[in-house]
């Protein structure tokens, strides 16, 4: 899976500061080492501090040496768009986000359809089909990035000011919800008032009263601890988050030698299948960190949601994806 952005340069002269990309000293083999610059939004915390930790090791590893890496986690040089628009230039080698779905394979993008998917394992095998090749191509030709493979972080659950366990409960509800507008109608058919709204203002959002709700996956709702703002967290997962990892195709053409290609692959190979054997652990651990910050858990009627939900899936479906999408969805999940 992969795509490309037209140009921004937000950001570029912070990158530029640290050498990214550049070339430095040489390796014990003689091999220059090269500095990589990675960018996520995601924040250094919880799953994201221990997949920048680990990965880096493994890149140091896998490379001896001669691969060093330089990150900017929480957005420090912008957002997904700008971080998409950055690689393609070439002024930022890597990273991992989800925008580019968005931006160049929509059409593709079954995986970020609520309810359609029971777990991370089944959005993989369809990743892993014909599909997968189509948004390769796709991310390279009008992106400018190659995809490297994607880690999960669990599904996303629902923090609430106002208790619900069913679609009967939830109406009228005012929730945040983040600029995917798949996401909206799917809220706003089960009988939400979906309210898209930045990450960063999401505490103000709460604070003020413009919604009484906000969805997220658990290592954000523990990072933000969102029990100084809501009372009840609900087990809607009504979606699997993930992220891709990318890299620059002017990186990965110019930058890099065979071998350091090899180490790359490997590198986010382990990386993601250390999340997964990790992920599950660490929600259990933020489950009990949020009921011991103060808010009480509701498990839902998941059902009743995917029910009210089905409606606006179905007309996505109908309507938004490319033809033999859906089958190669069904394949996936086993139907």
């Amino acid at each position: 899976m992969k795509k490309i952005l037209a140009p921004l340069v937000i950001g570029s002269a912070m990158l530029a500061a640290c050498g990214g990309g550049e070339e430095a000293g040489g390796s014990a083999e003689g091999e220059d080492t090269v500095t990589l610059s990675f960018a996520t939004t995601m924040d250094d915390s919880g799953v994201d501090r221990e997949i920048r930790e680990y990965f880096e090791e493994q890149i140091t590893e896998l490379s001896d040496g001669t691969i060093e890496m330089e990150f900017f986690m929480g957005g420090q040089i912008g957002g997904e768009r700008e971080a998409l628009e950055q690689m393609m230039l070439g002024e930022l080698d890597m990273g991992y986000n989800v925008i580019q779905a968005e931006l160049y394979y929509q059409e593709y993008n079954a995986i970020n359809i609520p309810f359609l998917f029971p777990d991370f394992e089944s959005m993989q095998r369809f990743m892993d089909g014909p599909i997968g090749d189509e948004i390769e191509r796709l991310s390279r030709e009008e992106g400018g990035i190659i995809p490297l493979g994607m880690h999960g972080y669990g599904s996303r659950w629902t923090t609430s000011n106002v208790p619900f366990s069913n679609a009967e409960e939830l109406q009228g509800l005012a929730i945040r919800m983040p600029e995917i507008e798949w996401w909206v109608d799917v809220w706003d058919e089960m009988g939400a008032l979906p309210t898209p709204i930045a990450a960063t203002e999401i505490v103000t959002a709460l604070q003020t009263g413009t919604v009484d709700a906000q969805e997220n996956f658990l290592t954000n709702i523990a990072g933000r601890q969102m029990w100084d703002y809501q009372d009840y967290l609900i087990d809607t997962e009504h979606i699997q988050f993930y992220q891709t990892w990318v890299i620059s195709e002017d990186t990965w053409e110019n930058k890099l030698n065979d071998s350091q290609r090899e180490a790359v692959e490997e590198a986010v190979q382990r990386t993601t299948d250390h999340v997964a054997d990790i992920v599950e652990e660490m929600n259990e651990e933020f489950l009990k960190e949020i009921e011991e910050g103060g808010m009480e858990i509701i498990y839902s009627d998941q059902q009743s949601f995917r029910d009210a939900a089905d409606p606006a899936i179905q007309r996505i479906i109908e309507e938004e994806l490319a033809e033999g999408v859906y089958e190669e969805v069904l394949r996936a999940i086993g139907e």
